[in-house]
């Protein structure tokens, strides 16, 4: 049965070249499918290790406005975030770690703060007072049990210059951290102590780190001092709420995921365990960039498995037609065999001997070739997919981000006052490529759907040897 396939192969010179073509063709297809879809899967798998992942609990703006009685004033009408609320989200699955922000306005006789305008000046009511230190303050302090995952520092709008920043082992100092246009125009430095005040309460604190802005995003909203970022100053999470008077409240609680893909799994896990009352509050979670991606990337990864299904159907097919027509002109050689005794199934044994000698050949071939042709056409579907999204995003899709927070109460963290982050989540990614790359199971899983190919091919061309006598058979050949 080998012998004769080998013969055959070597007689049927134009039949084994154009099978060998056509399994070429196919076989580099089928790589760029199967290398195409692990790229993407594993692309993913990369996406959601190195973006977003936080979830912020913040107050619900859209409802608050929604329910405000006329005339009343937002700020008394918002509630406040509390340590016993964020608490139960800290213990809840997916946590991998937590940040809790306390901001508070300060003023400073020993700094001078950065000017926003040169027109700065106390703000005055309508009665003709001063506002409380709340909105006069030219200081904003930022309490936080970590700085090491603030937005402003992983995504490198803030760059540290000098020194450290706060951790978890800073909890009780009197530990601070300032930018370094606030250090140069007042002559700090590392070790030097500053005097801050928060309602008559005064407070001594060393620097311990100087920032620099690379990108002052939002810098002085309203003109006031205070919102700069150059004029904020980091302390520990318990110095704040010293300063803020108080033990309980919150700014904002920022939550770090294990994976970005259990975001909503997070959301409904915190509705279901907590006492949260989610009609006041919300938890805003900072993934657009991770779906922008992923949602590229998900669907080359759907277009790869329609892609590779079609190659194997579609070349099933034509190989099927090619070996049906090519029966014919065996019908004296089937017949022959068949009235020598030979069993069926040792015929068609030698077809499919026939084709996967052939296959073997354009298997080895492909190996070379498939990864040129795999990133030809990688290369395509991400640019293709990359394009049509962001003319997509272009022709409308604008985000309505909810408002998180109320001027001075904004918190530092991811997603409460991010407008840097929110514009990466509705920008293609520049530097999107797929790693086509073969490995071990790409080669195996070529070659098992390689032998599929032959079987179903030579399935058909077996049904119609299967219901034909040996005097049949020579019959046709005769007419």
């Amino acid at each position: 049965m080998f012998k004769n396939a080998i013969l055959s192969i070597k007689k049927n010179k134009g039949r084994t070249f154009l099978l060998f073509l056509l399994m070429v063709l196919i076989a580099n297809l089928v790589i760029a499918g199967l290398s195409i879809h692990s790229a993407s899967i594993k692309s993913m798998q990369q996406v959601r290790e190195s973006l977003g992942n936080d979830v912020t609990l913040s107050v619900n703006m859209q409802n608050l406005m929604q329910n405000r009685k006329k005339g009343e004033a937002i700020r008394s009408a918002m509630p406040m975030i509390t340590t016993e609320m964020a608490d139960q989200l800290k213990s809840l699955k997916y946590v991998a770690s937590y940040t809790y922000t306390v901001e508070v306005g300060a003023s400073s006789e020993s700094l001078t703060a950065v000017e926003v305008s040169d027109d700065h000046m106390p703000k005055q009511d309508m009665g003709g007072n001063q506002e409380d230190s709340e909105t006069t303050s030219d200081f904003k302090i930022s309490g936080n049990t970590s700085m090491e995952k603030l937005s402003y520092f992983t995504d490198e709008t803030y760059t540290l210059s000098a020194g450290r920043l706060l951790n978890e082992q800073d909890s009780g100092t009197d530990h601070a951290v300032i930018s370094a246009t606030l250090a140069e125009d007042n002559d700090v430095g590392l070790g030097d102590k500053i005097r801050i005040t928060v309602d008559e309460v005064e407070q001594e604190l060393e620097v311990v780190g100087i920032f620099e802005v690379a990108s002052a995003n939002g810098m002085g909203q309203m003109g006031m001092n205070r919102e700069s970022p150059y004029n904020t100053i980091y302390v520990d999470y318990e110095t704040a709420q010293t300063l803020n008077g108080s033990k309980t409240e919150l700014t904002a609680a920022t939550f770090y995921l294990d994976d970005p893909k259990h975001v909503d799994a997070f959301k409904e896990l915190a509705e279901e365990k907590t006492t949260i009352d989610f009609d006041k509050y919300t938890l805003n979670a900072n993934d657009q960039l991770y779906q922008r991606n992923v949602q590229t990337l998900e669907n080359v990864e759907s277009f790869a498995t329609i892609f590779l299904l079609v190659v194997i159907l579609a070349g099933s097919i034509i190989l099927c037609l090619i070996l049906i027509l090519t029966i014919r002109g065996r019908f004296y050689e089937i017949g022959i065999f068949l009235s020598m005794g030979q069993p069926k199934f040792k015929i068609i044994g030698q077809h499919f001997i026939e084709m996967i000698c052939i296959a073997a050949a354009a298997f080895v071939l492909s190996l070379g070739t498939g990864k040129m042709v795999s990133n030809v056409i990688g290369n395509m579907l991400v640019s293709g997919t990359s394009s049509a999204e962001q003319m997509g995003l272009d022709g409308g899709g604008r985000v309505n981000k909810e408002m998180p927070s109320i001027g001075a109460d904004s918190a530092d963290t991811d997603s409460v006052q991010r407008p840097q982050g929110m514009d990466n989540a509705f920008q293609a990614p520049s530097d999107t490529q797929l790693d086509v790359s073969l490995n071990l199971v790409n080669i195996t899983e070529l070659a098992s759907i390689t032998i599929l190919i032959c079987v179903i091919a030579v399935s058909l061309p077996a049904v119609y040897i299967l219901r034909l006598t040996p005097r049949e058979i020579l019959i046709r050949k005769e007419s």
